[in-house]
């Protein structure tokens, strides 16, 4: 910190980001912090810096992150640092949102636990609280409650020597950190990135839609048996993908994960697979809703069916046909290698770290 013209303090912030979503965050959170700092403390200079910096994937601690990110005080004019991760980081008793180290006057923060929406909303609040607790101006400890927004607001700090986290209970933070690692890995994009996987829905739901005896047997089905043939086409693309890819961890080899950190890895796997695969089967039934009120005449699938149709017939064929496109996906996402479907699976940090060990196992 240092006096600009005798008048005001200058306070510089360093943001230290992970690549991938929390670089994204930090560009964002470096345009608004200023401001939102300074209507806080307005005799202070605010300034905001941003390094893009990769953390090592490989530790599932926050002390070695903390002091990489020390380094980066010691070797600029920062005054204090701020690190966004995309790992999850837990403790004994709940899941860790930030660690604070007000000797160096770092704080990382791990974004998983902020939850799976309103990111950014949640991050700004947050990095304003963790600021004012750690800015050398303040020449004091952290808050023991510091005053953090909501949902964050029962979240308590846990001082040990120069570090204090602040844990989130296990009952309010264990379906956050879930839902936060599934936003970090960006589901919703899972299938773009695997083009046997696209071909082979595409093919499955055009025969669907083509051919008039899958017609006759969607309008015959019970809507409870229809809805049975779509979850289980939905299960199947999602098992598929986690077992003949290998996503499954059963240990790890590095000896630095916990049974309790591989179960929370498998969970955000599953989660993972399972919410784009449904995001898949959304956007290939639209799409095929438009298919098949494009190329079915009305005066011809009543000719087929035997009875005059309506818009209930067309979503009936729509979901069967995206159905069978869905199996056919689970088929051809198997011609894809490991690496790919693991790359689009998982964002920067999960990828590099499950990349590592499996090129660990291979050796």
């Amino acid at each position: 910190m240092n006096t600009e013209g005798g008048e005001h303090d200058s306070v510089i912030v360093g943001i230290v980001a992970d690549p991938d979503l929390p670089a994204r965050l930090a560009h964002q959170l470096s345009t608004a912090l200023p401001d939102l700092l300074a209507r806080r403390d307005s005799d202070v200079d605010w300034h905001v810096e941003v390094v893009y910096d990769p953390f090592e994937a490989m530790y599932p601690d926050d002390e070695h992150l903390i002091d990489k990110a020390a380094q980066h005080v010691r070797d600029t004019d920062w005054d204090l640092a701020l690190c966004l991760t995309d790992l999850p980081m837990r403790a004994a008793d709940g899941v860790v949102l930030a660690s604070l180290d007000e000797r160096h006057h770092v704080a990382l923060i791990s974004l998983p636990a902020l939850g799976g929406w309103r990111l950014r909303h949640r991050l700004q609040e947050l990095a304003v609280r963790t600021v004012d607790a750690l800015c050398p101006r303040a020449g004091r400890a952290p808050d023991r409650e510091l005053r953090l927004p909501r949902p964050f607001h029962r979240a308590t700090l846990d001082a040990n020597d120069d570090v204090a986290r602040v844990l989130l209970g296990r009952v309010t933070g264990m379906p956050r950190l879930l839902a936060g690692m599934v936003r970090a890995n960006r589901p919703w994009q899972l299938f773009l990135g695997l083009s046997s996987a696209l071909a082979g829905a595409l093919a499955g739901t055009a025969f669907g839609v083509l051919y008039s005896t899958i017609w006759q047997l969607a309008t015959a089905l019970e809507p409870v048996r229809l809805a049975g043939v779509v979850v289980t086409a939905v299960a199947a693309l999602t098992i598929w993908t986690i077992a003949g890819h290998g996503l499954w961890e059963r240990d790890d080899p590095t000896g630095l994960a916990t049974g309790h950190d591989l179960a929370l890895r498998n969970a955000g796997t599953i989660a993972t697979v399972a919410v784009g695969t449904i995001v898949f089967f959304t956007a290939l039934f639209l799409l095929t809703c438009a298919a098949v009120g494009l190329i079915i005449p009305p005066t011809y699938l009543a000719s087929v069916l035997g009875r005059s149709v309506g818009l209930g017939d067309y979503l009936t064929i729509a979901a069967m046909a995206s159905a069978l496109g869905t199996v056919a996906g689970a088929v051809g996402s198997g011609l894809e290698d490991d690496t790919t479907v693991r790359r689009a699976t998982y964002g920067y940090r999960e990828w590099e770290r499950r990349d590592r060990v499996a090129r660990d196992r291979d050796r």
